[in-house]
């Protein structure tokens, strides 16, 4: 995979493929900006997200241009503007279905529980966990989780970064959000003190999916839907997912 080098704060314009021609259709991708959908290093950018919608845009003949914002709230808000086509990463629930177009799924997710290392206890349930002091991602599936079993402690912050610093400096003593961002982020040794409860038991799963607006652009979801297949039937997501270590 051909090196990408991240040119400005918060957006990457890339081409998917060499000697793109003008006439292609630009496909506007906005995605939060969380490993690993996104991965830096060394003023490079990858990530899951970036190379399957590279991989998306080649076979549907698309060039794409990156958006990359702090949250996924963010990049939703851009794409009701009028300034996005396509919110990377999201997932298909109840929520999702009413206010996006959805693509057929490309993969899957769940939630992480994360707690301190000094945390030995074995947590499965949501029996288990109500009673724990959580930090979550504001206005996401995961507080309305909590709110449901009656977790009585627990606030809202705008990024994953945030929730695992909330923990690790003793102001939560669990964070609540997706599995697969954690699990990730916890790998790369970045929040050492914090462990991922493999004992837990999900009961969020659902699929990863893209998500456009319900007024979308032309053709742009059925060729996206037409090369999300063809790319899941020949392996080739999931060897991107397997590349970064994100079961399937």
């Amino acid at each position: 995979m051909k090196k990408r080098t991240l040119t400005l704060a918060v957006a990457v314009a890339m081409a998917a493929g060499v000697g793109v021609a003008m006439a292609q259709q630009v496909v506007r991708v906005g995605m939060q900006d969380a490993q690993p959908n996104v991965v830096r290093k060394d003023n490079q950018v990858s990530g899951t997200v970036i190379e399957i919608w590279e991989a998306i845009a080649k076979e549907a003949g698309f060039r794409v241009e990156f958006i990359i914002r702090e949250n996924n709230n963010q990049a939703i808000e851009l794409m009701e503007q009028g300034k996005l086509d396509v919110v990377a990463g999201s997932t298909d629930t109840p929520a999702n279905r009413t206010r996006f177009t959805l693509s057929v799924p490309y993969g899957t997710t769940a939630e992480g529980l994360i707690v301190p290392k000094t945390d030995t206890k074995q947590y499965k349930s949501a029996a288990d966990i109500k009673g724990l002091n959580f930090v979550t991602l504001r206005g996401s599936i995961y507080a309305d989780y909590l709110k449901s079993i009656g977790a009585a402690n627990f606030k809202e912050v705008d990024t994953t970064t945030e929730c695992l610093t909330a923990v690790s400096a003793g102001q939560a003593n669990a964070a609540f959000f997706s599995g697969v961002i954690s699990g990730f982020t916890l790998k790369q040794g970045l929040f050492p003190d914090l462990r991922f409860v493999e004992s837990y038991q999900p009961a969020l799963a659902r699929p990863y999916v893209m998500a456009f607006s319900k007024t979308p652009t032309g053709d742009i979801v059925s060729k996206t839907d037409g090369a999300i297949q063809k790319l899941r039937a020949d392996g080739t997501i999931g060897r991107i997912f397997a590349k970064y270590g994100v079961p399937q």
